[in-house]
């Protein structure tokens, strides 16, 4: 029987700028590489302080249904505009959301609200992250729709991208890692209970692109390549990430921390 191993890792630089880059695959990836690449995306899928990916579909959720986070105590936020413009600063990065709502006949509202039963939402992210797991410069970019807000459990679907340039030092391993990673992240059905705005089913699509390189003492080895990723949520709020529809994890969806299954 194997233990279920726990994967940490020091990332000593992390940049993400928003884009796409092509790659061909001329590396064989191997099981330490496979473990990188999912330390990377759950750092990506959940941060410390309720950020990440798990973070702003509750921001989303709770912006579109309060009209300003000021009303759920998620950080520091301001409303401005029509509809609803959200900025919050969490752990020195911030995350800002232009959200426009609707009735349950379609039609525009004038302000977000406990009436708002869909919302297009469109958001970004971008500046230092400083965690003990990891350090970051971060921009990203997405597209968003909110539908069935006025009952208990609203969807999402959309779209987003991320590149990564990720240093890292593994733990128990005399090794120097560093990844650029491109990804094109599709967001299916994931669902959302909007009373508590926990993220409860449902899927994220990555399609990453990458080059490797890995250092040795003086020795060097670079390639590149490039694999499917998919995070499902449970109605538990757990999340599961496989890799090439082989290697699966398990994302601690608070802590973005990843254990291998």
């Amino acid at each position: 029987m194997n233990t279920p191993k726990l994967l940490s890792a020091s990332l000593l630089s992390l940049t993400v700028t928003l884009g796409a880059c092509a790659a061909q695959n001329d590396v064989e990836l191997t099981n330490e590489d496979y473990d990188d690449i999912a330390v990377g995306i759950g750092s990506l899928v959940a941060m410390p302080g309720g950020g990440g990916e798990v973070g702003s579909m509750a921001d989303a959720s709770a912006t579109a249904t309060s009209g300003s986070l000021l009303d759920v105590e998620l950080g520091v936020a301001s409303a401005e505009g029509s509809s609803a413009h959200e900025v919050v600063i969490r752990a020195g990065l911030e995350y800002e959301y232009l959200v426009d709502c609707f009735d349950a006949d379609g039609a525009a509202q004038d302000a977000c609200g406990e009436l708002t039963d869909s919302a297009a939402v469109s958001l970004s992210w971008s500046g230092e992250l400083d965690t003990p797991r990891y350090d970051a410069t971060i921009t990203r970019a997405g597209e968003w729709s909110l539908t069935g807000l006025q009952g208990d459990t609203a969807e999402l679907n959309g779209t987003g991208s991320f590149d990564a340039s990720a240093s890292f030092t593994a733990l128990y391993r005399d090794v120097s890692r560093s990844l650029e990673l491109s990804y094109d992240a599709q967001y299916q059905g994931v669902l959302i209970d909007t009373a508590t705005h926990q993220v409860v089913g449902g899927s994220i699509s990555y399609s990453v692109q990458g080059e490797r390189t890995v250092q040795r003492g003086d020795r060097e080895r670079n390639g590149t390549f490039s694999l499917d990723a998919e995070v499902s949520f449970s109605a538990d709020g757990a999340a599961t990430l496989v890799l090439d529809g082989t290697r699966s994890y398990q994302i601690n969806v608070i802590t973005g921390a990843v254990v291998a299954q």
